[in-house]
């Protein structure tokens, strides 16, 4: 981790050099202090299958958001600082552990830093950490119920080059650490490059050729390398936007006994909003569909991941935004197999659906209240790892905007 924190000093410096001095004291800043409070209560708070437990959540949320923009240059910098409580609502059981044993104090930062010192060079860093018990943060495909506490850091500097009005090219390389605070589960190191050439039929329409190439190293668990290469087309419209990706990605293990696997991926995915431009729209949605190997296997459990996914707002009369998400994903897993409700062995197979609603009052520029509900279930084929849970949560929050020239 020194040796990550000294690249990340050694090229923030450098992206700060490249700002021109005379546009650093014409530049714009912002901070936006923000606080919200949130409490939420589950029926099932630990997902499991016969034994559910009711548990309030308690979320104070102090942070910021920072942002300083020149012609040519941004940095911004987000955080928040997460302090979670817990309160058993049922009657405890010999032998259980109270769910205040998991109070815990969380943390969110996110470092984006880019500059184009030229018309065709685009060049940065950005730089994520989060410290959870969430584990949908280690991957985007996870099936994990686990409440281990983690952090999770990924450093990823990038450059852009436009070769010309038809080609740009593109480098991102990405280190990920991940480590268990209590060393109950297992964490892991991942390094991954990732190579974009891209053709831009006009201002609207571009075919982006895409290789990745990574491998995440574990204590335990078997090392891997995977290999991807797609071939995305995307297309903006007015009110739209349009993606349509598909590739090949195969995943190669070193521990002898694990046979390689591999898999056709695709990605599709349509989001659109009105007014077309801005950061906060009246109306938006956004709907994919997508296909791939999960990252983070621990024990080596790896699954290939079918997901779709809505997510869709409104603000009623400028005053009552409403959101809805939804999602499923079937976890296809490669080994794992296990018994079944029936006693047959069989591989493991889950479906996990999802569906939230928030409503809002916009009380002034300043403040929002929002009503949530939701339910979440997961149906495998192997006995014990059923669950269903279903939430309710009120959030107060507060965001105030500071600006200068």
């Amino acid at each position: 981790m020194r040796y990550q924190n000294r690249i990340t000093l050694i090229l923030f410096i450098v992206l700060m050099i490249s700002f021109p001095v005379t546009a650093m004291s014409q530049g714009k800043f912002t901070l936006n202090p923000m606080l919200s409070t949130t409490l939420r209560s589950d029926d099932n708070f630990y997902k499991a299958e016969t034994i559910e437990r009711e548990v309030n959540t308690y979320l104070v949320k102090p942070g910021f958001e920072l942002d300083y923009e020149t012609a040519k240059s941004r940095i911004s910098l987000d955080y928040s600082l997460n302090v979670y409580y817990y309160d058993d609502k049922d009657t405890l059981m010999p032998g259980w552990r109270p769910a205040e044993d998991e109070d815990y104090v969380g943390h969110t930062g996110v470092l984006d830093v880019r500059t184009t010192p030229t018309d065709r060079l685009t060049m940065g860093l950005t730089d994520s950490y989060y410290y959870t018990r969430d584990p949908a943060q280690s991957d985007v495909f996870s099936n994990s119920v686990t409440r281990d506490k983690y952090y999770i850091n990924r450093f990823t500097p990038f450059i852009f080059y436009d070769l010309g009005p038809k080609f740009s090219m593109g480098f991102r390389y990405r280190h990920t650490q991940t480590d268990y605070s209590e060393e109950v589960s297992e964490g892991s190191t991942e390094n991954r490059g990732m190579f974009d050439v891209v053709y831009n039929f006009n201002r609207t329409t571009s075919l982006d050729l895409e290789y990745q190439y990574w491998n995440r190293d574990y204590k335990v668990s078997s090392d891997y390398e995977s290999g991807q290469i797609r071939l995305i087309l995307r297309k903006q419209y007015k009110y739209f936007s349009f993606e349509a990706g598909a590739g090949y990605h195969e995943r190669n293990f070193d521990e002898p006994g694990l046979e390689n696997i591999d898999v056709f991926t695709y990605r599709a995915a349509l989001t659109g909003q009105n007014p077309p431009e801005g950061s906060v729209p009246r109306s938006y949605i956004t709907l994919v569909a997508e296909t791939n190997f999960n990252d983070s296997g621990v024990g080596d459990r790896y699954y290939k991941a079918t997901r779709y996914s809505m997510m869709a707002g409104h603000v009623f009369a400028r005053k009552f935004p409403f959101d809805l998400e939804a999602s499923f994903q079937n976890s296809d897993y490669e080994k794992w197999a296990g018994l079944t409700p029936a006693g047959t062995l069989e591989v493991r197979d889950d479906d996990t659906k999802r569906v939230e609603g928030r409503l809002g009052y916009i009380i002034s520029d300043y403040l929002v209240f929002t009503l949530a509900a939701g339910h979440e279930d997961r149906e495998s084929n192997m006995a014990g790892r059923d669950y269903d849970n279903t939430y309710v949560s009120a959030r107060l929050g507060f965001v105030y905007g500071v600006g200068k020239r």
